[in-house]
């Protein structure tokens, strides 16, 4: 039994075709988390009792265990802020919390549930001079809604 190369080539494609197609509306993710919002989209912080923005160094802490003002920004509920862009985090992995004298020992922090966000104008009480400049925030995406 031979095969016709004509016949299989159209079907090598095919296939090809859907792989591939298939593959990009997976990996979808990818091409709009690199993609910049409008000026217009802003960030408002719904938690009932505010939320804080943190930097990339300890995304994972919860905000009691920073200590340091410059690693992290209290915001109260309903402020609203104009977002230049905004991304699930890249490049971080989920992180556990192993300090056994942590009250937080055993928890799991996972970077897909923070914004990776950087602001048209940052909160005026979070731009000391070393947060100035549009450096990027991490939000936990359940406080706030980004429109």
């Amino acid at each position: 039994m031979s095969i016709n190369p004509t016949n299989l080539y159209p079907k090598l494609f095919l296939c090809l075709g859907l792989v591939c197609g298939m593959l990009g509306v997976v990996n979808s993710d990818t091409a709009s988390s690199q993609t910049t919002p409008s000026p217009t989209d802003d960030l408002e912080v719904t938690a009932y009792t505010g939320t804080y923005f943190k930097r990339q160094l300890n995304w994972y802490q919860q905000s009691a265990e920073i200590i340091d003002d410059n690693q992290r920004c209290y915001v109260r509920r309903g402020e609203r802020f104009v977002v230049s862009s905004y991304r699930r985090p890249v490049n971080e992995s989920p992180v556990r919390e192993d300090d056994r004298n942590s009250r937080y020992f055993g928890n799991i922090e996972y970077p897909d549930d923070y914004w990776e966000v950087t602001f048209q104008n940052s909160p005026s009480r979070c731009n000391s001079q070393q947060n100035q400049g549009g450096q990027t925030w991490f939000v936990y995406r359940r406080h706030v809604n980004i429109r």
